[in-house]
């Protein structure tokens, strides 16, 4: 539950405890970019030792692998950017289905009690 709790202390969860509580969203799935997601959870991107600040790589003044890999990384952030949790989510029928939404809706839908007419109770 590690993942909980920092998704609860970065502001993407608000978590209640006890009876009634569980987790929720903080804000909209739409307000919820991936990018910002991925950049809050693992704040140490570093392909490569080069991209730290404690580079000890003989080759560094001269390699170009940095730069590539650098670009790489731009553009995969930049298209997470592009994706909110709502995109992720939306209402595809099959995803709702893999993760028992349906089930868990119904489990918790709420209950309509019939009672018999007057003089007809059951025995």
């Amino acid at each position: 539950m590690k993942i909980v709790t920092e998704l609860v202390a970065k502001g993407f969860v608000d978590g209640a405890r006890g009876k009634g509580g569980g987790l929720r969203l903080a804000r909209a799935s739409s307000e919820i970019g991936l990018g910002n997601v991925v950049r809050q959870l693992e704040p140490s991107l570093a392909l490569v030792e080069c991209f730290g600040t404690q580079s000890h790589c003989l080759l560094d003044p001269a390699c170009r692998l940095k730069g590539a890999l650098d670009g790489a990384l731009q553009a995969f952030l930049a298209a997470l950017d592009r994706v909110s949790l709502a995109d992720l989510v939306g209402s595809d029928a099959r995803l709702h289905e893999a993760l028992g939404l349906q089930a868990a809706a119904r489990a918790i839908a709420p209950i309509t009690i019939v009672r018999p007419p007057a003089g007809r109770e059951r025995r």
